[in-house]
């Protein structure tokens, strides 16, 4: 397991890593013991240099970076950023952290190389706790600071972090959502409170840097699950009765999704999945959890259409043979689902890429004392490293 920011221990991807990290070795040798030798081989250009790093994965950028000041200053070069997409897409890195204390327990799946890597949040201060949302490299984190509910955004792989100004109203665990825009690197948040129907919904905006009070909810929001999906941001409330609301974050306006939910859904999670509204849920018949299915939302025939489900075998794991069922987290990360049942220390994975979809259990997930207060949150990963804040 890997500490970002730890300059002990190099990873380097494929050949063009090795090579790389060799080059390095060799140059150093070079300028020890022939410093006035006139065959020294000169230093690459800056264009081969920005291509090498283009094909190394994320979490060599944190060691890269620590070389010279000229790597660091070249991984957020605009030219090193258009040679990284040429030649590489974003990775998707799935977060845990502890809801009270991710300030000193955070981690993140990498599953470029299946392992764990320690994303230490100590940066922030000791308020910050709570983490609501997360898009784009970007983590959206509540704190209480003299009784009022302060939001903060924070870009955990760079250390940097920002206090957002207060919401216009006054809020009571509101739903909270990010959305961010992959070529501008701007970002909007929605915050809508949780417990009043017509609550006013606010929209933070990162260019002009305030809150907009807009639409109000058309009925009351107990409970909900939500995801961005094209555009629109999706809740599934928990009734009664119970509905699909969308949010038009552009028009400023709420409005029903006339779609029933699933037969014997007990609980589920919304998840976008490029560009796809999928609804992740257990199925309960008859007082007995009967499996966990993965629907997706085909609005234009009012209905939740089945696409995938869990293998028996993984579900009785995953249902702790028989105990009691406890609610799940699902979030989508790039071609990966991830599942967590609260209150247990494994992750389980589904491969939606893959035809057929797979499933396989993560690597083990770091060591916590308290499994019920650790929520998962899944993104991907900036290459250029410019979630701006």
């Amino acid at each position: 397991m890997g500490n970002i920011g730890s300059t002990s221990t190099w990873v380097v991807g494929g050949p063009v890593g090795l090579g790389l990290a060799a080059y390095m070795y060799d140059t150093q040798i070079r300028d020890r013991n022939s410093q006035n030798t006139k065959n020294r081989i000169p230093e690459l250009p800056e264009e081969v240099v920005d291509r090498i790093q283009a094909y190394l994965p994320v979490s060599s950028y944190f060691r890269s970076r620590t070389v010279s000041k000229r790597w660091h200053a070249s991984l957020f070069a605009p030219s090193f950023f258009e040679i990284r997409t040429q030649v590489h897409h974003k990775e998707a890195w799935m977060f845990i952290l502890s809801y009270r204390h991710c300030r000193n327990w955070s981690y993140a799946y990498d599953p470029t190389f299946d392992t764990w890597h320690k994303v230490p949040l100590s940066f922030l201060p000791p308020d910050f706790m709570y983490p609501t949302a997360a898009a784009g490299g970007l983590i959206c984190i509540r704190a209480y600071v003299d009784g009022d509910q302060v939001l903060s955004v924070c870009n955990p792989l760079l250390k940097n972090w920002r206090e957002l100004p207060p919401w216009q109203e006054d809020r009571i665990d509101p739903v909270i959502g990010i959305d961010v825009n992959p070529i501008t690197k701007e970002y909007r948040i929605i915050a809508v409170g949780s417990y009043e129907s017509g609550a006013m919904t606010e929209v933070f905006d990162s260019r002009c840097n305030r809150w907009t009070a807009t639409g109000s909810l058309p009925r009351k929001m107990s409970f909900a699950r939500s995801a961005f999906c094209n555009g629109l941001f999706y809740c599934m409330t928990a009734g009664p009765p119970d509905a699909l609301l969308a949010y038009n974050i552009d028009q400023g306006m709420w409005r029903v999704v006339p779609v029933s939910r699933p037969s014997f859904l007990w609980y589920g999670d919304l998840v976008e999945h490029f560009g796809r509204l999928l609804l992740v849920g257990a199925l309960r018949v008859d007082q007995r959890f009967e499996g966990v299915r993965i629907w997706e939302l085909r609005e234009s025939v009012a209905e939740w259409v089945e696409v995938e489900a869990m293998p028996d075998r993984l579900f009785k794991e995953f249902y702790r043979k028989g105990k009691m069922f406890y609610s799940f987290q699902c979030v989508g990360s790039g071609s990966f689902l991830y599942l967590h049942v609260k209150k247990t220390p494994r992750v389980l994975m589904c491969d939606l890429g893959s035809h057929p979809p797979t499933w396989r259990w993560l690597p083990s997930s770091p060591t916590c004392t308290d499994w019920s207060e650790v929520s998962i949150w899944g993104f991907a990963i900036d290459p250029c490293l410019s979630a701006s804040i």
